[in-house]
Parts: C-alpha cells; structure tokens; sequence
C-alpha cells in the first residue's frame, strides 16, 4: 500500500502490487481544464487536458495520447471519464486527429511506411516530443504513453514498437495485430507474429523494449474485433519484452464494475477482459458518447494506475 502526497496537490491510496487493483475514493484538490483542437505536434486538432495535480512519481506530470477509432470523433472523449483519470493520477491527455485517414476516419495502420518519418508516426513522435519539451506543461519524458481503440489501437501498438525510447508504455484496446490486412479486422482473426513485427519496426531503437511496458484490453461483447487478437497481441508484446506470463488472474474492481486481468512477468504485460464492453473504449460510470461504454471499469483510469506500479523508467 503506498500513500502519496505529490506538491501537497494529491492525496491517493493504490495498491500497487504485482496484481494491480483499483481502488476508489482518491480526491484532488482542484480539477484541471480542457484546451480543445489545439494544433500541435503535426496534428491540425488536439484535444489536450492538464490536471493541477502531479504524477506520485518521477517529477512532473505523465502524458497519456489517446488515439479515437474508425469513425470516432475525438469529442467522444470530452465524456469518456479521461479526465476523471487525469485528475486522480497527474496525468495530462492528449486526443489527436488523425491527419492521414483511411476508410471510415481510421488511423491508416495498414498503409504507407511504418516508419519515424512517416504520417502520423512522425506526428505522434513530434506531439510527444512537444509535449514533454514544453516546460510550461511539467511532463516528465520518462512518463509517456500511448493507447488507442480499434485502429487507433494498432496504431498505438505500432507507434509504440516504432519509438519505445519516446513511449514507455501502451494501451491497446480491441485492436487487431500490428501489420495486419484491413480485411482481418471485421469479425475475423488474421495470424500475426506480433514480437517480429514490432522488433523489426523498432530497429536500431529495439534496446527500449528492456524498459516498456504494455497493457492489451478487449471487451468480453465485442462482434466487430474478434477477441483473438487480445491473447495473440498480448504474448506478442511478452515476447518482444522476453516475459514469461504469470499463471494466476486476479479480479479488479470499480464500485459494481469488474475486469479480469492477466499478468506477465514483473508486470511488463497486462492482459484485461472487459465484462460486458462491446467494441468501445470502456469509460466507467457515467462516460458516454460515440464507441464509448460504461459497462465496465474506467481503462484510461486502469492505465493510469498500471503505468504507475509498473513503468521501468523512473527511479523510484
């Protein structure tokens, strides 16, 4: 159990061990504010929200970049209970507008050169490096992250496997394999050899993965995203990292909510079922909008606490 009080802002109770649970009633003095599409980083629109609370480690603040899905708006957000989130944990959220977009508004992961200079892999890097650059903003580099849903998903997956010296963690919800078809995205699963692909993105940068760490989520209702790609994501990212999985699962709990989490070793994969959540971003109580669901726990909330017990960079 550990107890924080960071700048005398935030005072909070997490269990922090190797099972992660969630624990509520945590409260902060003041709530932060949103600046809406905001243009920074590569990207014409952002949505941005800054906490007046601080991170309960490292120094400063985490930034967390939130990718939408297929014809998700990133106003769905602005009710997705982010800033639930970045209030309790010092964490500031960054939701872009993809500027190169394929199909139905998704993040185009199955085009162009998966590459530090391409599209908005580059975009996703100069955000970050903006971000984290700006001392105004008080974020720590060695604190962050990037998660998506769906397209947004595999491309968080991709962009993290490309940099993972800029992102030392992910968050990949109902997302197929990085390098898969579009094709195998709809109610299919599409074989991948998860830890090879994201080696070889990577390249010369492929000595970050001894510090990243990931979480991989999938609703239990999913019918769009087949929840194959839950496991196949998940052990791909074990084997990047050279982790063996731990065999218990553990229950966590939101008030009523409950999700089904899976460790590997030292925590450097986090495997979630989401009960109940149909191929949305699981918000929590009271979150609503486009591809947002309230069935189950709140996921940018579980990052949160997750990077927290488990992020490799910081020195504690």
């Amino acid at each position: 159990m550990l107890q924080f009080n960071p700048r005398g802002i935030l005072r909070a109770s997490l269990v922090l061990s190797f099972g992660l649970s969630l624990v509520v009633g945590t409260t902060a003095a003041g709530a932060g504010s949103w600046q809406h599409n905001v243009s920074v980083g590569g990207f014409d629109k952002v949505h941005i929200y800054t906490p007046d609370t601080s991170s309960p480690i490292g120094d400063g603040k985490s930034l967390l970049v939130v990718l939408h899905g297929c014809t998700q708006s990133i106003d769905a957000y602005l009710s997705a209970n982010l800033e639930v989130a970045a209030d309790e944990f010092g964490m500031v959220v960054a939701v872009p507008d993809a500027m190169n977009k394929a199909g139905y508004n998704c993040w185009a992961y199955w085009q162009d050169d998966r590459s530090r200079t391409a599209g908005d892999y580059k975009n996703l890097i100069s955000l970050a490096h903006s971000m984290s650059g700006d001392s105004d903003r008080g974020i720590d580099p060695n604190q962050v992250y990037i998660a998506g849903l769906s397209s947004g998903a595999v491309f968080a997956n991709t962009a993290a496997c490309i940099a993972p010296d800029v992102f030392a963690g992910m968050g990949v919800s109902a997302g197929p394999s990085i390098g898969t078809s579009p094709a195998g995205a709809i109610r299919s699963c599409e074989k991948a050899d998860v830890a090879s692909r994201c080696n070889s993105y990577a390249g010369s940068y492929a000595s970050h993965f001894k510090t990243q760490v990931a979480s991989i989520a999938h609703g239990t209702n999913d019918n769009v995203v087949d929840d194959c790609y839950n496991t196949q994501n998940a052990e791909g990212m074990a084997g990047v990292y050279g982790v063996e999985r731990v065999t218990d699962t553990k229950t966590l709990s939101e008030g009523e909510r409950t999700a089904t989490e899976t460790l590997w070793r030292d925590g450097r994969v986090s495997m979630l079922w989401l009960d109940g959540v149909d191929h949305s971003w699981s918000g929590g109580e009271g979150a609503s909008g486009s591809y947002i669901n309230n069935a189950d726990i709140n996921y940018a909330r579980y990052l949160a606490q997750y990077f927290i017990a488990h992020n490799q960079r910081v020195e504690r």
